[in-house]
């Protein structure tokens, strides 16, 4: 939104509803697994999208894959929704004991802020996840205890990039893939 201050007493009372509003753009994000997608033209999942108030993530686990052993910061909760495969999720709780949850097609999974969890493929199909949280500038503990060589120690996450990221407080999109994102 630009600087300048729009003089509304012009407007009906349904246009002054709106004028407040950012400019309102939608967004469609290509995946692979999209229809008509050429898989060697759109980025390999991850792929996150992102606001100020939330990220939404899309990923895939192929039967060989897991994302290992990793601890949310604390005001990170975080809800996955299996869409395809099944998927176990281990969370090791403070006394060392751990907690498995075997997820399917359709079922939801709730992992609280601060958990040490990991995610494994459970039997020989793809493991399709969507994930939501409300955004947060780190995500994962270890992110914030690298130490030495960056890139031996970039964490999966941080190496995954935004297909979108739009920063509603300031109307602006700061990152669009324009390989993946169209309006």
């Amino acid at each position: 939104m630009s600087g300048e201050q729009k003089d509304n007493t012009d407007l009906t009372p349904e246009e002054r509803t709106y004028a407040p509003l950012p400019r309102q753009t939608m967004y469609k994000i290509q995946t692979a697994q999209a229809e008509g997608a050429e898989p060697d033209d759109v980025a390999h999942p991850p792929q996150t999208i992102r606001t100020n108030e939330f990220r939404c993530l899309y990923f895939e686990l192929h039967p060989d894959e897991q994302l290992d052993w990793h601890t949310h910061t604390p005001g990170l909760d975080e809800v996955n929704l299996c869409l395809d495969g099944r998927a176990k999720y281990t969370m090791e709780r403070e006394d060392g004991s751990h907690q498995t949850l075997v997820i399917e097609p359709m079922e939801f999974v709730y992992v609280p802020g601060g958990a040490r969890k990991k995610i494994e493929v459970v039997g020989d199909q793809t493991h399709r996840s969507l994930s939501v949280a409300k955004a947060a500038s780190v995500a994962r503990l270890e992110a914030l205890e690298k130490t030495g060589d960056t890139a031996e120690n970039e964490t999966q996450e941080t190496a995954w990039s935004d297909a979108l990221f739009v920063d509603r407080k300031r109307d602006d999109v700061v990152v669009k893939n324009d390989d993946l994102v169209s309006k």
